[in-house]
């Protein structure tokens, strides 16, 4: 323990830009210090891993900004929320449809339309309302995002994930209170 301890003095020392030596004792015991004794070696500890995030040219950026002709601008989309169905709640005998809501600011842009991710799994209704409905969305839990797609089915914006459960009553149940109870053998 002491030895890691040591080590872990000796990397920081490093770090600060000081000196570190290796030496081995008579009992083949290896130490390491920040001063030099007599038999020491100079160790080489590499420097910390860092990250730095690639800047942009200004060239890169003003390409990005270039409107093509005949296009309007495109503004950027500064709140994308689904509203309905609302997170944990559950739905009741949907007959495997679901409503889906949409908040978007501003107003869905000219080429692009919405679509969902249905439990991870895409989903492009090519909707163009804020509103519209999902099929074959059986019983159980599910996550569902909304996406705002271009032209050409390319993600350009996603909402954050809402779950929701959807329970289907059944006649198979014999505790259904909307049973006839005559029915029952």
């Amino acid at each position: 323990m002491r030895r890691w301890l040591l080590l872990g003095s000796l990397l920081c020392a490093h770090a600060f830009g000081q000196q570190a030596y290796r030496w081995t004792d008579a009992n083949g015991q290896v130490h390491y210090s920040d001063r030099p004794t007599p038999g020491a070696t100079e160790v080489r500890l590499r420097g910390a891993q860092g990250y730095s995030a690639p800047t942009q040219s200004a060239a890169d950026a003003a390409s990005q900004t270039e409107e093509l002709p005949g296009e309007e601008p495109v503004q950027a989309y500064t709140r994308f929320n689904v509203l309905r169905p609302s997170q944990q709640e559950t739905l009741w005998n949907t007959g495997s449809v679901l409503d889906v809501e949409v908040d978007l600011q501003p107003e869905l842009q000219p080429g692009h339309h919405l679509g969902a991710y249905l439990d991870e799994n895409l989903i492009d209704v090519r909707a163009i309302s804020n509103e519209f409905q999902l099929t074959d969305v059986f019983r159980g839990s599910h996550t569902l995002q909304a996406v705002v797609l271009d032209a050409a089915g390319r993600e350009i914006l996603r909402s954050l994930p809402v779950l929701f459960m959807i329970q289907q009553t059944t006649i198979l149940n014999p505790n259904n209170p909307n049973a006839n109870p005559r029915a029952r053998p």
